[in-house]
């Protein structure tokens, strides 16, 4: 059973095949660059014989995009599938489903209108997916389709989590409020955890780290979202790549009036120009582990800031569950980065956090326990997985139907 996982953005489409009856095997993936653009070329990972490719070729749409992809996929001498016929349903990522989508549902013409309708609450996101959804729907009409939800996990946070203490009314009509993002992934954790704790997701709480360029932290209570670090965008919350994070909304203010700065260039400072990148000049968290090493006290600086932010998240989301059973890092940093692990659960003792530095620094990259046997909080490396918490539930969607 093939699952056929999207990604859009609005110059790109990303890709898996995956094969989730044989060990949930990945038997090809890549993406298509430039899309509408002159120069645009597709990357092509045929998984299963190592063949690769990366050529140019004519994609002024999304729909011209998917034809590529389609199209290579069934390619007669390096492609993975002979027809369509062999791929079950097609998932996709969607980054904001607002309130209205609690959980994925099966694709029609209301659901991408409505996924469309919430574009002004992901401008960058949105629009790119729903150009995705329907190209495929053109050139491969007779798929089902399936859309995920980044913020649908989060759809269980209470109401005092998700609201903000501004007039009402913005809530009410501008449906200003906490939405969360990287659920999909929180879900794939959440699907581990319940294997390697042994326990049924409902009885599971954990403090979730997802720690990438985008990062961000998730309290999970009895199998649900419970709070998340992130807002009504991405930018809240932890000290990323080149966002921000938590941050007075009177220094925006101060900013914008002594410099003269419109909406849009403030914009770009607190999501492109700030985080790691604002604090030390280096936004990549490898770089600026090096240059911390080398000597560089912006760079240590720059680290602590942001080690510091994320031990406060998980210092709150402790009081708020009470009870923890793991404390699981994930994401890019998160899944490599012993050093940042190390930091951020440091000095913790009281908590019942400790952790194994033995086992922390051999356990990168790959799935661990990195807790010593007398902590009371297991501390946990899980490499997350999107794509295929994607094509599973494409496929539970489907088989409902």
């Amino acid at each position: 059973m093939n699952i056929l996982v999207i990604n859009c953005g609005s110059s790109t489409i990303k890709y898996q095949l995956i094969d989730v009856e044989n060990n949930d095997q990945v038997i090809a993936k890549g993406r298509c660059d430039m899309v509408g653009y002159p120069e645009s070329n597709m990357i092509y990972n045929n998984v299963r014989d190592g063949y690769k490719s990366n050529f140019d070729v004519a994609m002024p749409t999304h729909k011209e995009g998917m034809e590529v992809l389609l199209n290579t996929l069934m390619d007669s001498e390096h492609g993975v599938i002979s027809s369509l016929d062999e791929i079950y349903a097609i998932g996709h990522r969607v980054v904001q489903g607002g309130d209205k989508f609690t959980k994925s549902i099966l694709v029609d013409e209301q659901v991408v209108e409505e996924i469309d309708e919430l574009s002004e609450l992901a401008p960058l996101h949105n629009p790119g997916a729903v150009m995705g959804i329907r190209a495929m729907l053109k050139v491969a009409p007779e798929k089902k389709n399936v859309v995920v939800f980044d913020t649908a996990f989060h759809q269980t946070m209470p109401y005092y989590n998700y609201l903000y203490a501004i007039d009402y009314d913005y809530y009410k009509k501008d449906k200003i409020r906490r939405y969360g993002f990287h659920g999909t992934s929180y879900q794939y954790i959440l699907g581990r955890l319940e294997e390697l704790l042994g326990k049924k997701k409902e009885d599971i709480n954990a403090i979730v780290c997802h720690l990438g360029g985008g990062a961000s932290i998730c309290a999970i209570k009895e199998g649900k979202s419970y709070d998340t670090s992130m807002g009504f965008t991405p930018l809240e919350g932890l000290v990323m790549e080149t966002r921000c994070g938590d941050i007075d909304a009177s220094i925006v203010l101060k900013i914008m009036r002594e410099y003269n700065l419109t909406v849009d260039e403030m914009d770009a400072i607190l999501n492109k120009k700030s985080g790691r990148l604002g604090l030390c000049g280096i936004g990549d968290q490898r770089a600026m582990i090096q240059a911390e090493l080398d000597g560089n006290e912006q760079a240590k600086m720059a680290r602590k800031i942001q080690t510091h932010r994320n031990k406060k998240y998980i210092g709150a989301y402790i009081a708020e569950l009470n009870r923890v059973d793991a404390i699981v890092f994930t994401g890019g940093n998160g899944e490599n980065n012993a050093i940042e692990r190390e930091d951020m659960v440091s000095d913790m003792e009281c908590l019942g956090i400790e952790l194994d530095r033995e086992l922390n620094n051999i356990s990168s990259g790959k799935e661990a326990r990195i807790s010593k046997d007398s902590s009371k909080i297991g501390l946990y490396v899980i490499p997350t997985n999107e794509e295929l918490e994607i094509a599973r539930q494409t496929v539970d969607v489907v088989s409902k139907c």
